[in-house]
């Protein structure tokens, strides 16, 4: 896809004001490590919480931070007075996510009017070694004229 631009110019503090509302990210302790119009990746290290019984980054865990990376992407190009929500994704594992780190990478391949067609893949990391585990389609919703509740509530206080 070519360069996709973003319809809020203040796209980036948006993004990561809305991310660092998540209490599930932050429980999981996951991170926002780059962000550009249409492309966003999130990085989690591994806590033992985290895991399933074999040892191995929890799937929903998995597919949940490729799910958040994929709505930040769609969401860095959207209109400033809008949010965003998932529609549907459909996830295939490819490998266990086993190692000491996994970063979910999500960009935007069909921008719509109001739907988005994301891709998201996840790469578990160890040893110096990136295995590609969890790959996925996701379609995100445009929400013009909603803002997150933190986001109103801030408007409310200033008029």
């Amino acid at each position: 896809m070519g360069v996709l631009t973003a319809k809020n110019p203040d796209y980036d503090s948006a993004v990561r004001d809305s991310f660092s509302r998540q209490p599930f990210m932050e429980t999981v302790g996951a991170d926002l490590t780059h962000l550009e119009p249409g492309i966003c990746e999130i990085s989690l290290a591994k806590e033992p919480g985290l895991t399933q019984q074999h040892g191995f980054f929890h799937g929903g865990l998995v597919a949940a931070i490729a799910d958040s990376a994929a709505g930040y992407a769609a969401f860095s190009l959207y209109p400033a007075n809008s949010t965003v929500l998932t529609v549907d994704y459909n996830v295939k594992f490819l490998q266990p996510a086993q190692g000491f780190q996994i970063t979910a990478r999500a960009e935007v391949i069909k921008p719509g009017k109001t739907l988005f067609v994301c891709k998201a893949d996840v790469y578990a990391e160890e040893a110096g070694d990136k295995t590609h585990c969890l790959t996925g389609l996701f379609t995100m919703m445009c929400l013009l004229g909603k803002q997150d509740k933190a986001n109103l509530g801030r408007e409310k206080a200033s008029t």
